[in-house]
């Protein structure tokens, strides 16, 4: 298997997620962030969008997607 099948290790993860953080609280700067891991992504996210076979299913805000227990089961996959 190739390193880059396993994708980024955790600790590089956390920093990049840790810096996007810091750069929207420091300087409001916009972010597109496509990212596998909802959980972490969600929690530098002000706002998600949900997509299933290319269509969106929802646009709302992070909090509400986190909260929304049968939209993460559907699609979130936690």
């Amino acid at each position: 298997m190739c390193i880059r099948d396993r994708g980024l290790a955790p600790r590089i993860t956390a920093q990049i997620l840790a810096l996007l953080r810091d750069l929207r609280d420091r300087t409001g700067l916009a972010v597109l962030l496509v990212e596998q891991n909802v959980r972490s992504a969600l929690s530098v996210a002000d706002e998600g969008i949900v997509l299933s076979l290319g269509r969106v299913v929802t646009r709302n805000s992070a909090a509400d997607l986190r909260d929304d227990a049968d939209l993460r089961h559907a699609y979130l996959g936690f």
